[in-house]
């Protein structure tokens, strides 16, 4: 006959690694994150940076073809039209800007609450969190080592 106590079925406790891996893939997404906005803020950069060379190419188009008329209103259109290359990286670059600084604050916010995470299991197991780093600065001392 057994007692309640033996009919019981241990639950294994949670292994600090799953959790370690789990911050480490989380740490993975956030690094893809910001890369992927980086690239996107380096691509609207990009698409600015052409804009502005099409509007200032158009104006010195223009300026070419208005110079044989009069040296004013050549100096005038070259004018605008630097103008507006100016103008137009000023707002790629503000767009690309206010991007990041979304994708960068979300990425904060993750991060945080990544570190809330292991923070916690810190706190609830504090013995096995620090055997865990002890074996991994044991593992990375010994790997440098041998280079």
């Amino acid at each position: 006959m057994t007692t309640a106590d033996e009919s019981e079925v241990p639950v294994p406790a949670e292994r600090p690694a799953s959790h370690l891996r789990s911050a480490a893939g989380h740490l993975g997404q956030a690094r893809d994150h910001l890369s992927s906005g980086v690239k996107e803020a380096r691509v609207d950069f990009a698409s600015g940076v052409s804009q502005a060379r099409e509007h200032l190419s158009s104006g010195v188009k223009e300026a070419r073809a208005d110079f044989a008329s009069g040296a004013g209103q050549a100096r005038d259109h070259l004018t605008v039209g630097m103008a507006d290359a100016m103008s137009g990286s000023r707002d790629a670059a503000r767009e690309a800007k206010a991007e990041l600084d979304d994708k960068f604050e979300k990425l904060l916010g993750q991060s945080k609450d990544l570190f809330a995470q292991a923070e916690d299991l810190i706190r609830s197991r504090p013995w096995t969190t620090f055997g865990a780093a002890f074996a991994a600065g044991y593992l990375i001392a010994r790997l440098s080592r041998r280079n």
